[in-house]
This record gives structure tokens, sequence and C-alpha cells, in this order.
């Protein structure tokens, strides 16, 4: 019995993590230019993947948690350059940041929930 609740109790702390919670920025996005956009779970935060269009499987960065802000490294996948940058969830759209020098940041595209 002690075996079974340690590993009950294993179990509840490793899924009552962050990364495992029902984070808003987890999901299915619409870029802005059409293609679709998957934000999941990864080590160390989230990752984000483009799922449709011609750079299909090229990933988009990944962040950390916790949200509404979820900071981290964003990619173009047009350029092929890497910025520190930011994810932020307000209600159905996504707002990716850039920042230049890691100091000035703007929105530089912003995303809506596909299907929504």
């Amino acid at each position: 019995m002690p075996r079974q609740a340690a590993a009950y109790g294993l179990f509840l702390a490793a899924f009552a993590s962050p990364v495992f919670a029902a984070e808003p920025v987890l999901g299915l996005w619409r870029a802005e230019n059409g293609e679709t956009v998957s934000v999941r779970a990864c080590p160390g935060g989230f990752c984000g993947r483009i799922e449709s269009g011609r750079h299909k499987g090229a990933s988009i960065g990944r962040v950390s948690a916790p949200g509404p802000e979820y900071k981290g490294r964003i990619s173009d996948p047009e350029s092929g350059k890497t910025y520190v940058g930011a994810m932020l969830v307000e209600g159905d759209r996504l707002h990716l940041k850039g920042c230049l020098m890691e100091v000035f940041c703007k929105t530089v595209q912003t995303w809506r929930r596909a299907g929504k």
C-alpha cells in the first residue's frame, strides 16, 4: 500500500506542473498568412511548429511558462533568423513579439485561434 501511495503522489506531482496544466497558449493558431501553427508542451516550456503551408514542419520557437506572456526565442522561417521574443495570449488572439537588442519589443504578428 505505501508503494501505491508513493507512486500516486509522484504521478500527481508530475502532472500538476505548469507545463501539463491547461495553458492558454496550447493548441492550434491561424497565422496572418493563413498557415496553421501548433503550440505544444515540450521540455522547459512550449514549442511552436508550422502545420500547413510553405514552411510546414518548421519550428517557430520555444517559450517558457507561465503565461499569459510566454518569453523565449521566436524564429522567422522566411529569413531563418531567431529573435528574443514572446507570445502573449489575449482571449482568442496570440500576439508574437520580437525584440531588438532584447530591449525594444513590439508585436510583429497577431494570430487567431484556429476554428474561431
